[in-house]
């Protein structure tokens, strides 16, 4: 299978017309915000349309005219959202509910062909925890950084 890079101010867009359109998109990872879980050109995440959010949840926003993330809501009051990746140790965004793209439904990790549902004992499991060490995550990155993890 060939492979084609595609500028995220063209392909993002693309992606929100298809989810507006009331379809599910796949599409791979850019970035590292989202380490230790997801790795930068490796994983997918699975987005689907948006129609309630909630803590925990992973969304695809737009925080600034043209700027996407794909990162984890962390805090919500009514529409407000404040977003953090989790592999940021520092720093959040924060946009509206009306700002949400996409929420992912699912990841295919790893190199598998499978799709690991957010809706799984495991992922729950991961984003309490991971939410949980918020305090210590910078020294768990750190770790995870100098081993090549």
């Amino acid at each position: 299978m060939n492979t084609r890079t595609i500028p995220n101010d063209i392909l993002i867009p693309e992606i929100k017309r298809f989810i507006d359109d009331g379809h599910t998109a796949i599409f791979r990872v850019r970035g590292n915000s989202m380490r230790l879980f997801l790795k930068d050109g490796r994983d997918k995440v699975v987005l689907a349309p948006c129609h309630k959010v909630n803590v925990r949840d992973v969304v695809l926003a737009e925080i600034s005219p043209g700027h996407y993330v794909l990162h984890r809501i962390i805090h919500k009051d009514g529409k407000q959202l404040v977003l953090k990746g989790d592999g940021n140790v520092s720093g959040t965004e924060q946009c509206t509910t009306d700002n949400i793209v996409g929420i992912a439904t699912g990841f295919i990790r790893k190199g598998r062909d499978t799709i690991d549902p957010v809706s799984g004992y495991k992922w729950r499991i991961y984003s309490r925890l991971w939410l949980m060490l918020s305090p210590v995550r910078r020294y768990i990155l750190g770790i995870c950084r100098r081993l090549g993890i």
